[in-house]
């Protein structure tokens, strides 16, 4: 019979402590998840147009050109976008554009990035920062052999893939 006593309240004590969540809740402890996921970007600078002029004869107008032609401009401006853009903070897919005003005297006085979409400001502006520090004096468009204010334009691709590392 002691031995039945026993038995059962061991069975009964078992079964008391199984509805105990001290021991399961001590076991969770808050791990912090780190991001590991990664973005890998790529872009084609599709070229600079010039933006036409209406107040010009055609025939009178000659384009605004950049020191070493446009090959040297997009070269400046793929390495001011590697050195001032985080990368990894961006996922960009689609068609931007850089719009340029150059004055009379060359002189970059005004850059636009677009299109805006949603949560793009922050890339916009690393963007247009980058666009501005590639700062050469431009060949300014003429206009019956005088200096004219002008606008151009940059198109650029960009492709973006993200994947995640947690499993790597």
């Amino acid at each position: 019979m002691k031995s039945l006593l026993f038995s059962l309240s061991l069975l009964i004590s078992s079964l008391a402590f199984a509805q105990n969540n001290d021991v399961e809740e001590s076991m969770n402890i808050d791990i912090p998840m780190m991001d590991t996921s990664s973005s890998s970007v790529t872009y084609s600078v599709r070229g600079i147009y010039q933006i036409k002029d209406t107040n010009c004869n055609p025939s009178q107008f000659k384009s605004l050109r950049y020191p070493g032609g446009t090959d040297a401009y997009i070269k400046e401006l793929k390495e001011k976008l590697q050195q001032n853009v985080n990368w990894n903070t961006y996922a960009v897919n689609g068609l931007f554009f850089v719009k340029l005003d150059i004055t009379k005297d060359g002189v970059l006085s005004k850059v636009e990035a677009g299109p805006k979409v949603a949560n793009s400001e922050p890339f916009l502006r690393d963007l247009k920062d980058a666009a501005t520090k590639v700062n050469k004096t431009w060949i300014p468009a003429k206009c019956n052999g005088n200096p004219i204010d002008s606008k151009a334009i940059l198109k650029i691709d960009f492709s973006s893939m993200t994947y995640d590392n947690a499993f790597n």
